[in-house]
């Protein structure tokens, strides 16, 4: 049986809209309003990671927002 596992990724022009409506000014701030390095929030917001389900849900939960308005599907050759 062949399994279909569709590449997501975090769409950080969205986090950036949300952390405008919620004056959260850079991703430093955001990172550490997660208790996150920032290294680590920005491999959650890089294209090239595909991130983890949980670190989804607790941005989202965070953002006061649904994970599925912060996810996109990443483009194949990504």
């Amino acid at each position: 049986m062949l399994e279909f596992i569709m590449r997501v990724k975090v769409n950080r022009y969205r986090v950036r809209e949300i952390m405008a409506d919620r004056d959260i000014n850079t991703f430093t701030d955001l990172a550490r309003m997660l208790g996150i390095s920032k290294n680590q929030l920005s491999n959650i917001l890089s294209d090239k990671f595909n991130p983890v389900k949980s670190n989804i849900q607790q941005l989202a939960d965070f953002l006061g927002v649904s994970p599925s308005e912060l996810i996109e599907q990443a483009d194949e050759d990504e």
